[in-house]
């Protein structure tokens, strides 16, 4: 083609599909492997212009043929740069999706969350910056409704510690009858405190706070100054509440360690019934699990922190056993159990918040939830006056230091004793002497009540999960909460030996 003939035509215009060929310049370098090149044929006008005599005759005609030019080989720079390019597409295509599935869910779980988290009454409540540890009061509050003359009591004081950076939680229960120093009031029993914010509420926190608000914000600044200890954040559920949470899990297994027969469990409306639990593992729904969690009258009021411990963490397991996307989709099911029931001042939904709580429980083992009381086998200096409770300071201090630590076998100290559960004469010494030199305190062997014990079992009585795991894999041994049947607990942890360690030389 003459240039005359390239000014006057426009060669994306398209006239006819017939092929054509053309001669391309030895600088020409494709960008693929191969091109099947077409033109589009050339006008009358231009045909002429080609073939007049002294204009370029040295140029070919045009054949009519369809020409595929094959490429050079690319630059490996080029098709490292195309390669980025591809991955680049496709990273973009997966992460758009999954932007938007987190999207969606925070913004679940945040309008889940909004109706059940209040504002903090306090004034100057703790610090809590974020990705550092935090304690929150939960508040097991008994309160009737269709009896407000009764008033409303709080029935349970828990202290929970979430630690995000060492992916571990802890529990503290407090005794009810424990004595404090109540503002206003003197010395009672610490569960005073929240019935007394909550009837005082617009007095102690302002006149926009309400009964719930204060209550908690009370609660959380008398068991804080007792425990010498911040509580950055509170919660409180009653306990329809409660059991309506295990019924939305399709209920819990409870490993009950020793027969209980309560005679006098009290009823909603006053009266009283008989409860009674068989030991071994079963499953309870929410009416079930909250009879287990509140009854005393078979031991005392410290059993009972106990069992509430064990079904918080039993519920910690239900939780865990559906995975990160089966809790996610549960979240809407819970907030319905607990709309009404349950409130709280931990922002769920900060996004550093989500992170964290999320964070531990994609890691946490609930056998490794550390159980803390005060109790007599924490506390043993302690002494009554009429129904209240008085803790030596000092014992509270180590108590809290124990329940702050991250868990060890050197920092729980425990004391550990070996039971033999077989007819091998001498079998719990020698464990209990192989014990001792591996670095456990170990008081002296005794019988168990049972000499016919299959499988070995770690019993942890006071909560020391470290120990009682290490125990547990060097015995090869399942781990039991609470003493075994028919054992008068002196000590941490109990071993009751099995035929399986006697079988091994």
């Amino acid at each position: 083609m003459s240039r005359a003939g390239a000014s006057s035509y426009a060669p994306w215009k398209l006239y006819s599909a017939e092929p054509v060929v053309t001669l391309l310049p030895a600088s020409y370098q494709p960008v693929c492997d191969a091109r099947v090149l077409y033109f589009p044929p050339m006008r009358n006008s231009d045909r002429q212009r080609q073939h007049t005599p002294g204009q370029h005759q040295e140029r070919r005609a045009y054949t009519g043929d369809t020409i595929v030019v094959r490429a050079r080989p690319l630059p490996a720079t080029n098709r490292v740069l195309r390669l980025w390019r591809r991955v680049r597409l496709v990273l973009l295509l997966a992460t758009v999706p999954l932007v938007a599935t987190i999207g969606l869910g925070y913004w679940q779980l945040a309008s889940i969350s909004a109706p059940l988290v209040v504002a903090d009454a306090r004034p100057f409540p703790p610090l809590n910056p974020p990705g550092t540890a935090i304690n929150i009061l939960l508040i097991g509050v008994d309160e009737r409704p269709d009896n407000p003359q009764e008033g409303v009591r709080s029935d349970t004081l828990i202290v929970v510690h979430l630690d995000t950076i060492g992916r571990r939680v802890s529990l503290l229960s407090v005794p009810r009858d424990t004595r404090v120093e109540l503002r206003d009031i003197g010395p009672t029993k610490i569960n005073v405190a929240y019935g007394y914010g909550y009837a005082a509420a617009t007095d102690l926190y302002g006149a926009t706070t309400t009964p719930a608000q204060g209550g908690m914000a009370l609660a959380a600044d008398t068991v804080g100054q007792f425990l010498d200890l911040p509580i950055h954040y509170t919660a409180q559920v009653n306990f329809d509440g409660f059991a309506r949470v295990i019924d939305t899990l399709g209920g819990v297994t409870i490993d009950v360690p020793r027969p209980i027969v309560d005679d006098a469990y009290p009823t909603p409306d006053f009266g009283t019934v008989r409860v009674e639990f068989a030991p071994g593992p079963q499953r309870m729904d929410g009416a079930r699990a909250l009879m287990y969690a509140r009854t005393r009258h078979a031991d005392s009021d410290f059993g009972r922190s106990e069992r509430q411990q064990q079904v918080i963490r039993a519920i910690v397991a239900e939780v865990r056993a559906r995975g990160s996307l089966g809790a996610v989709l549960l979240a809407p099911a819970l907030g319905t159990a607990l709309d009404g029931a349950f409130t709280t001042t931990l922002p769920l939904a900060r996004p550093d918040m989500l992170l964290g709580l999320g964070w531990i429980a994609a890691g946490l083992d609930p056998d490794a939830v550390g159980q803390y009381r005060l109790a007599p086998d924490s506390a043993p200096n302690f002494r009554e006056e009429g129904s209240d409770i008085i803790w030596d300071p000092a014992e509270v201090r180590e108590v809290v230091r124990d329940f702050l630590a991250v868990p060890g076998v050197a920092t729980e100290a425990a004391r550990v004793q070996v039971l033999n559960g077989t007819g091998v004469v001498g079998l719990a010494r020698r464990i209990s002497g192989d014990l001792e030199s591996a670095g456990f305190t170990v008081v002296p062997a005794a019988d168990a009540p049972r000499s016919d014990v299959s499988r070995t079992v770690v019993y942890d009585v006071s909560g020391k999960p470290a120990t009682a795991r290490r125990l547990a894999a060097l015995l090869n041994a399942e781990i039991r909460r609470g003493p075994p049947e028919g054992v008068d607990p002196v000590v941490d942890v109990i071993v009751v030996l099995g035929s399986d360690v006697a079988t091994v030389p």
